[in-house]
């Protein structure tokens, strides 16, 4: 039992080290993006930079330090695949708020379609 407590501790050590380092390099690619978007005029040009896939980027590093290449290559296969998506989504989102005049229950079919397309792109490249 105590063997078995002592495997549980290692463990927790390395996720809160797994943690901190990804609220680490999250949380530097937020900023950078925040900045950015301060320092470029055309704030829809900006709006560009507002959508860098931070969670993707630390992940990624994540993924390549922790683990292998191919499991960071893996993890940005499926990010594209999830940026794919998120352009889906927005264009729904912008058709159903036109056409329906319901902000609550277009963002709720654009997350739908987000989900699914995404899900359909992730197998689609993995085909």
């Amino acid at each position: 039992m105590k063997i078995g407590s002592i495997v549980e501790i290692d463990t927790i050590k390395a996720d809160f080290r797994d943690q901190g380092l990804r609220f680490v390099f999250g949380g530097t690619a937020v900023a950078t993006c925040y900045i950015l978007l301060q320092l470029i005029p055309s704030k829809s040009f900006a709006g560009i930079f507002a959508a860098f896939p931070a969670v993707m980027a630390a992940s990624v590093i994540m993924a390549g330090y922790f683990g292998s290449s191919k499991q960071a290559a893996d993890i940005a296969l499926g990010a594209s695949a999830g940026m794919l998506g998120c352009t889906i989504c927005v264009l729904t989102a912008v058709f159903c708020m036109e056409h329906l005049n319901q902000w609550g229950l277009s963002l709720i079919i654009a997350l739908s379609v987000w989900f699914v397309s995404s899900y359909i792109t992730t197998r689609l490249i993995n085909f």
